[in-house]
C-alpha cells in the first residue's frame, strides 16, 4: 500500500469531509483512549442531532435506546468554530488508527447493529480514486475483517456503557 490514507487526504483537502459539520459519537472506551492520548478531557460534549437523517434510526432501534439520552442527546466529539471536528487536520485526523472513535474508524461502512452493510456511505468521495484503485488500498483500517470487529467492539462498548450507566457508576461521565 502506497499512502494508505490518500484518499481522506484528498478528502480533506476539497473541502467539507465527514469530518465537517457531522457528529462523532463517542464511546466511553472511544473516550478512554482519546484522552490517555491527548492527555485533554474537554473533547466531548453532549450534543442533540444537527441533521435529520441521523435522527432516522428505524433500521437501528439498538442504536436508538442505547446511544441517545433521555433528553435526545449523546456524547459526540466537539467541533472548532468552523464546524471541523477538533482532530481534522488539512492532511486528515491526527489521532492515530488505534485512538480514534470507533465511528471514524468504521467510516465509510455502513452499518446497524446486525452487521455491515453492502454499501459505501455515499458521501464518500471514492470518485478520488485513481481508476483500478480498490477503497482498501487507500483508505486506512477499510479492510472487511478490521471494519468487522470494530464494529463488533463499537456495540460492545456501546452496551457497556449502558451498564455502567445502570449500575451508578460515580466515575461515569454520561
Amino acid at each position: 500500500m502506497t499512502d494508505h490514507v490518500a484518499l481522506c487526504s484528498l478528502c480533506a483537502q476539497k473541502g467539507k469531509t465527514c469530518c465537517v459539520e457531522t457528529d462523532i459519537f463517542v464511546t466511553m472506551g472511544d473516550v478512554r483512549r482519546i484522552l490517555d492520548f491527548t492527555k485533554n478531557p474537554d473533547f466531548y460534549e453532549f450534543r442533540g442531532c444537527t441533521t435529520e437523517a441521523y435522527k432516522d434510526q428505524s433500521d437501528d432501534p439498538q442504536w436508538d435506546r442505547l446511544v441517545f439520552r433521555p433528553d435526545g442527546t449523546r456524547r459526540v466529539v466537539k467541533r472548532d468554530s468552523s464546524g471541523r471536528c477538533l482532530f481534522l487536520s488539512t492532511t486528515g485526523c491526527i489521532l492515530p488508527l488505534e485512538v480514534r472513535p470507533l465511528i471514524c474508524r468504521l467510516h465509510p461502512h455502513l452499518y446497524n447493529a446486525q452487521g455491515l452493510y453492502p454499501d459505501l456511505a455515499p458521501e464518500c468521495p471514492v470518485h478520488l480514486l485513481p481508476p483500478g484503485t480498490r477503497p482498501e488500498q487507500l483508505i486506512q483500517g477499510f479492510c472487511q475483517e478490521e471494519a468487522r470487529h470494530w464494529h463488533h467492539l463499537l456495540y460492545q462498548e456501546i452496551m457497556e456503557s449502558t451498564t455502567t450507566r445502570k449500575a451508578g457508576d460515580l466515575n461515569f461521565r454520561p
